[in-house]
């Protein structure tokens, strides 16, 4: 391809060309992403705005450089980013793009887990006056949203409170720095199941607001339950009614209410997160009010800080999501180790220093805790006691009404005095005899033997143990890291499986994209312009390629190849092109340069 078709290439591409064709003359479907991994098996791409137009990001390792593509084509259907209007939530955008590899990577590379977890806490306590340990918690998952990926499992939150206890506000909050979090409210299923997509999990996080019907829409709720994890699917017909989609449900959740859903009816979702109640506070702050700073200085400048570290935090995660996870045993199990182990691993993995480790411990522990004093506090914990002892008293096989008698003469309340099966609790709802039967066998493990005169309830003991531990008070988190020495010494490098697309089309299509990217920086087609005032008063356009003297030292270069060259050898890991923050940071002087702006 010779240099001027491939910039007419490039000029198509940029401005929506023809199709480039597939395998197949037929054109293909078209789908917006947010993001793209082939379900974590390839290369990550990240949807962007530079300079007003969408992009896919992404990090090569091999180059040490954010690299873009425009599309990705599959055999039956093209994969595109979301323009700025297209996009359900606050599009990562980036008015500059030489900044993206002279200020943004060089920072994300520099940047600890720790100090990005100190940054997220100091935001968040600025707009929500709130404990520490919720303010833990909530800074914990705006990092924690960027790695969903990588988790096997996440834990929701469920904020409760009234009217003015400032629960939006932290909804709001979590907005602007968590990860593509898509604010929803009262909606329906059909849009949850939209906006998740059906090409890749972990597309947004969602902040829902106004769930206090939640319990009485079983489809939203079952969704809701088993999206707390990556593999989970969920069919659905189209509207012809003739195809089969499934969609993706995963990605953390943070669910807003004026009250919790109903532990008889949510309980299994209710058991995959954990609950915070809101109260009425005084923030410095109002985070309404800092999202529309309406020319005020110190509104913008907090709004400008947080899109900086949201961006930030995109290209964190792009330079770290590959690497390798370490194994670690948080002295838990079940349900309690899918809630608190991911996260813990995830800043284990990370490098995070031994204060925060313990910090994100001590937090977990808390509302792991206050989650199971409330499963301590169900009927089946009041009632499992009871049933011990009944099979201490009269074995593993007894009669229905043996128990049933056992059970009402433990409890506080009476019996109805028309209907001798219903039993009016004095701590709970009246308790039905056929509910007490149905929870032996589902809750407890036991079977239940059929005979004209009556049931008999048959428990296999080594189940009813192990159905017992669920009701044990919380041991702690207690986090070891695990060795790995797993590793096979000839395995082939990730980079390698992930530049080998599977499909002819996409290896042909990344290698058309890494023409386009050379030629982009070979032209300089992404390097800016500025307006230099004449003696007469006129202005005349220069291409500024670099400065004319080295921002760290008293080099004078002659061209931008000897500028790049020994910014590369003179100041390794430096900004050669730095931005005003990088400039301010660095203690340099401005030069009038087009991308110090």
């Amino acid at each position: 391809m010779t240099t001027q078709e491939q910039k007419d290439w490039v000029k198509d591409q940029m401005h929506g060309g023809e199709v480039v064709q597939t395998k197949s003359s037929k054109e293909p479907k078209e789908e917006i992403v947010h993001k793209y991994s082939i379900k974590g098996k390839g290369q990550l791409r990240e949807a962007v705005i530079i300079e007003g137009k969408p992009y896919f990001l992404k990090y090569s390792e091999t180059k040490d450089s954010l690299r873009v593509d425009y599309f990705i084509d599959e055999e039956t259907r093209r994969l595109r980013p979301p323009h700025i209007e297209e996009n359900p939530y606050e599009p990562y955008e980036f008015n500059n793009a030489k900044s993206l590899n002279d200020y943004y990577l060089p920072l994300a590379k520099k940047v600890t887990i720790d100090s990005l977890y100190q940054k997220i806490k100091s935001m968040v306590r600025l707009f929500n006056d709130i404990d520490d340990f919720t303010l833990n918690l909530f800074s914990i998952n705006a990092i924690g949203s960027y790695f969903q990926d990588r988790l096997s499992t996440v834990h929701y939150l469920f904020v409760v409170g009234g009217n003015g206890t400032g629960k939006s506000a932290l909804g709001d909050t979590f907005e602007c720095l968590g990860y593509r979090v898509v604010n929803i409210t009262n909606a329906t299923e059909a849009f949850w199941y939209r906006v998740l997509g059906s090409v890749e999990f972990g597309q947004v996080t969602i902040v829902a607001e106004e769930v206090d019907k939640l319990d009485e829409n079983s489809q939203i709720l079952n969704m809701l339950k088993t999206g707390y994890q990556p593999n989970a699917k969920v069919p659905r017909m189209n509207s012809d009614n003739d195809k089969m989609d499934f969609y993706y449900p995963f990605c953390f959740k943070i669910l807003i209410a004026e009250r919790s859903p109903r532990e008889d009816k949510a309980r299994g979702l209710l058991d995959r997160g954990f609950k915070i109640n809101s109260y009425k506070g005084y923030p410095e702050f109002k985070i309404k009010e800092i999202r529309n700073p309406q020319g005020n200085k110190i509104r913008q400048k907090h709004y400008d800080e947080m899109m900086e570290l949201r961006k930030l935090l995109l290209i964190y995660k792009l330079v770290n999501i590959r690497k390798p996870y370490n194994e670690v045993d948080v002295g838990l199990d079940g349900r309690d180790e899918e809630l608190c182990k991911p996260i813990l691993q995830l800043f284990y993995t990370l490098g995070a220093c031994e204060e925060t480790l313990k910090e994100v411990e001590q937090t977990l522990g808390h509302f792991l805790n206050i989650k199971n004093k409330r499963k301590l506090n169900s009927k089946e914990a009041l009632i499992y006691p009871i049933a011990s002892n009944a099979i201490s008293k009269y074995g593993p096989k007894m009669d229905a009404g043996q128990m049933w008698q056992e059970i009402t003469d433990s409890l506080e309340g009476q019996i109805d005095d028309k209907n001798p099966n219903l039993f009016h609790s004095a701590d709970y709802a009246d308790i039905y005899r056929s509910s007490i039967v149905g929870m032996m066998t589902d809750k407890f493990g036991a079977e239940l033997d059929h005979k004209e005169k009556g049931n008999s309830i048959i428990f296999n003991l080594d189940i009813f143990a192990k159905m017992g531990k669920q009701y044990d008070k919380t041991k702690g988190i207690q986090t070891k890291l695990i060795p790995d020495s797993s590793d096979p010494p000839d395995s082939p490098s990730r980079e390698a499986l992930i530049d080998d697309p599977a499909n002819e089309a996409l290896q042909n299509l990344n290698s058309n994209l890494e023409n386009l990217n050379n030629e982009l920086e070979n032209e300089n087609m992404l390097s800016y312009q500025y307006e230099s005032g004449q003696s007469d008063g006129s202005a005349n356009t220069h291409q500024v390629q670099y400065p004319p003297k080295c921002y760290r030292c008293d080099f004078k270069p002659d061209s931008k190849q000897a500028y790049d060259q020994h910014c590369h050898n003179k100041h390794p890991g430096k900004a050669g092109y730095p931005n005003t923050a990088s400039i301010e940071a660095d203690g340099l002087e401005f030069q009038a340069m087009e991308w110090e702006v």
